[in-house]
């Protein structure tokens, strides 16, 4: 993708959930210049994939942003964001309003204001899908605003989970980059754990199977796509992590009952 700032979406649909007023990414570029701190009418959600710089706000907070890190900003709080002069980065920003946005700010999922680590990687592949998908109905338009939330939830935990922990340790390690194949054994090396008693444990307190929750991590993040985008089958199929749309339309299949094809139809 060529570097430059490209917008995905401006003035959303309105829908009882909201509305996604603005979309967009910067690649590897400077973001655009900000004349001092700005405010926004919703909140303003932005996603560094690379690159590195600074949040400011008008109570003379500063903190420094890197690759990965989630800042959410609530409406009407004075800020700014962006790399030093003259530098680059990659990003992805959205502005979002109305009582979805509402509901996740009351429960502490955005929790601004400010940049964050999030325990699991944003998917960066993912949410420009998202932002970018197309509005045909209302309909359209408030599963773009849930897949949103969605991807908002699966990050919400704190970014390192405590010593102590390493089933929420090897829960990050399974919902981590979706596309590429998961070695189960180095899962338990990481975590510290012998590889039979890692896989009683984290099933015992999960509920799951290491290999079952991590699949059904990867269908929930397909539905998703297939609700929200016009990517084909075979894309999605690939980008959460399948060898092929075949073997992906059979997992599906047999998790939500109708192939992906009719899931989509049904969700139009």
């Amino acid at each position: 993708m060529a570097p430059g700032i490209r917008i995905l979406r401006t003035d959303g649909r309105r829908t009882r959930l909201g509305r996604l007023l603005l979309a967009g990414e910067v690649v590897d570029a400077e973001p655009a210049p900000s004349r001092g701190l700005r405010t926004a009418p919703g909140w303003v959600l932005s996603h560094v994939v690379e690159g590195s710089g600074t949040y400011r706000d008008g109570d003379g907070r500063v903190e420094a942003i890197g690759p990965g890190m989630v800042t959410a900003v609530a409406p009407g709080v004075p800020h700014t964001y962006g790399t030093p002069p003259g530098g680059r980065w990659t990003e992805l920003f959205a502005i979002v309003t109305g009582p979805l946005a509402d509901m996740l700010a009351a429960v502490g999922v955005l929790n601004g204001n400010g940049p964050r680590s999030p325990r699991t990687p944003l998917p960066a592949p993912a949410l420009r899908a998202v932002l970018g998908a197309a509005q045909p109905s209302t309909a359209a338009a408030e599963h773009q605003l849930l897949a949103l939330a969605d991807l908002l939830i699966d990050t919400n935990a704190p970014a390192s989970p405590s010593p102590g922990d390493p089933i929420a340790a090897a829960e990050a390690l399974l919902t981590a980059d979706l596309h590429t194949r998961v070695n189960l054994r180095e899962v338990a090396a990481a975590v510290g754990m012998p590889y039979d008693t890692f896989r009683r444990r984290f099933t015992a307190e999960v509920g799951q199977a290491p290999l079952a929750y991590r699949t059904a991590h990867r269908l929930r993040g397909a539905a998703t796509l297939l609700r929200t985008t016009t990517m084909t089958v075979r894309q999605i199929a690939r980008l959460c992590g399948f060898e092929d749309e075949f073997h992906f339309s059979r997992r599906f299949r047999a998790r939500f009952g109708v192939p992906p094809g009719a899931y989509r139809r049904g969700a139009g």
